[in-house]
């Protein structure tokens, strides 16, 4: 949802910045479960290439994504500074979890509507509808990601 959809007030907050290549993007932090390093991950056949796998998470299967590759990025090796950010997704009372493959995590920033502008416009063929505008702090640009339109289709709806 774009910021032309939905008021700017309403997607100002906290947001916890992330690194891949050398993008900053902001998760907000109430989507956030918690963050942990990489673990072994168990493949799944017949999945998209941007699906890693699945993780035990304290007893639970969550399925793990590498932001990189679903962003058309070239995959890299993950190393220590590599981390694994679990967010959740509600649909109605169902809620789901699931693992968000980062280069690096860096920190937390508050977000104030004065900051925000909406995603620019690069042509049909360019998919921004996962963004809910950018964010200008500090001399950076942060894209706002939209977890929910991100994952929603491909994990919750299935």
């Amino acid at each position: 949802m774009n910021v032309n959809d939905q008021n700017k007030t309403e997607i100002e907050g906290s947001y916890l910045t992330i690194k891949l290549m050398e993008e900053l993007y902001g998760v907000n932090v109430t989507s956030i479960l918690q963050i942990i390093d990489v673990p072994p991950i168990t493949k799944v056949p017949n999945t998209e290439n941007f699906v890693k796998g699945v993780i035990n998470l304290r007893g639970k299967i969550v399925p793990v994504i590498d932001l990189r590759i679903k962003f058309l990025m070239p995959e890299i090796q993950y190393d220590e500074k590599t981390s694994i950010v679990i967010v959740k997704i509600k649909n109605e009372s169902k809620v789901s979890y699931i693992g968000l493959i980062v280069d690096l995590v860096l920190e937390v920033v508050n977000v104030l509507d004065s900051q925000i502008e909406n995603t620019p416009s690069f042509g049909s063929d360019i998919k921004t509808k996962y963004f809910l505008g950018m964010a200008k702090i500090d001399n950076q640009v942060i894209t706002l990601l939209d977890i929910e339109e991100l994952l929603y289709e491909k994990f919750v709806k299935e």
